[in-house]
């Protein structure tokens, strides 16, 4: 699949601190590759994760540190993981359990499921729980809240859901600051994703390091 990615980050008096348009490309099968291309303050970054390693360059320079590409792993990895929700929640090595019932702010009564990960599933298994809120009426999902660090948290909203290929996937998320049962606080983020298309032939050098 692959997909255009507008990300705006906000301030929080809620002024645009930046808005950055990516591409994202990957393969789900028969292994799993990502390819992230963006311009950073001008410059031309790229970011490839072929299943087993991920790299970082910038202007065709490859970052080497781990820091960097330690970032180039958690971005593919997590941009493919929040875009294919709900479907992701199939993957294996997931464990989920329900959570509950909820009303959320807008008034909609939402089923809670929570989603933990074997360690050794992923790049997160073992280290993040997410809580997914699904209508109780229509099964759409609605939100997800994330503990992904020590006592560190996030709330995403899911909105204008849209079919590819029989595929239906919100197309618009925002993301606020949240404590750990949820309340959220200023608007963090909102991203959209445009130009959405699967099955798309996507050859095996895109998911490895150029020039290689």
């Amino acid at each position: 699949m692959e997909f255009r990615k507008t990300v705006t980050r906000f301030r929080p008096d809620g002024s645009v601190e930046r808005r950055r348009v990516e591409t994202h490309r990957y393969r789900l099968q028969p292994s799993f590759g990502g390819r992230i291309e963006r311009d950073e303050e001008g410059k031309n970054a790229l970011m490839v994760n072929n299943g087993t390693r991920a790299w970082r360059f910038v202007d065709g320079q490859e970052l080497t540190t781990q820091e960097e590409s330690n970032s180039a792993r958690g971005s593919t990895f997590g941009s493919h993981y929040v875009f294919g929700m709900p479907f992701k929640l199939l993957d294996p090595g997931v464990q989920l359990a329900s959570a509950g019932r909820e009303r959320l702010a807008d008034g909609t009564e939402v089923e809670k499921v929570r989603a933990t990960y074997d360690r050794g599933a992923g790049d997160a298994g073992g280290y993040h729980t997410w809580t997914y809120y699904f209508d109780t009426k229509t099964g759409r999902l609605c939100a997800n809240h994330l503990n992904y660090e020590a006592d560190q948290y996030d709330f995403s909203e899911y909105f204008d859901d849209q079919s590819f290929s029989g595929v239906r996937v919100a197309t618009r998320r925002r993301g606020y600051s949240a404590d750990a049962s949820g309340k959220t606080g200023p608007l963090v983020s909102e991203t959209l994703y445009e130009q959405v298309r699967f099955d798309v032939p996507l050859p095996d050098s895109l998911f490895s390091p150029p020039n290689r």
